[in-house]
C-alpha cells in the first residue's frame, strides 16, 4: 500500500456538540479489502425476576475507516497503552506455560 501523498495538515475545527457515546465492547471488527469496520456496543442489564437479571447488547457506534486511518489508530493506542502501563493502571500478565498459543 502507498502512503498518501498530501502531507499537510488541514485545520482542525472542534465540535463541541458532537455527541459522545459509552462502550464496553467492540462486538465486530471487519476489513473488506478497502475499509476497516469497528462497531461498538453496550451491554444494558434488565430486570427479569426478583434478584435476577439479563443483559441485552445494543449497537452505539459503527466507524468506518482507511487502512491508513486503522494503522494510525493502531499506533495511538498502543501509545496510550504503554502510558496507562507505566503508570500502574494496566499490568501485562505473561501467559502460562500451559496457555495454547
Amino acid at each position: 500500500m502507498a502512503e498518501p501523498t498530501d502531507q499537510t495538515q488541514a485545520p482542525y475545527v472542534d465540535l463541541p456538540d458532537l455527541a459522545e457515546r459509552f462502550v464496553d465492547q467492540i462486538r465486530l471488527t471487519h476489513f473488506d479489502g478497502q475499509t476497516v469496520r469497528l462497531e461498538f456496543a453496550v451491554s444494558r442489564p434488565h430486570v427479569v425476576q426478583a434478584n435476577r437479571s439479563e443483559s441485552t447488547l445494543y449497537p452505539v457506534a459503527r466507524l468506518v475507516m482507511t487502512p491508513f486511518c486503522a494503522l494510525a489508530l493502531q499506533e495511538q493506542l498502543s501509545q496510550l497503552l504503554r502510558v496507562m502501563e507505566q503508570s500502574g493502571i494496566i499490568k501485562r500478565v505473561a501467559p502460562s506455560p500451559a496457555a495454547k498459543q
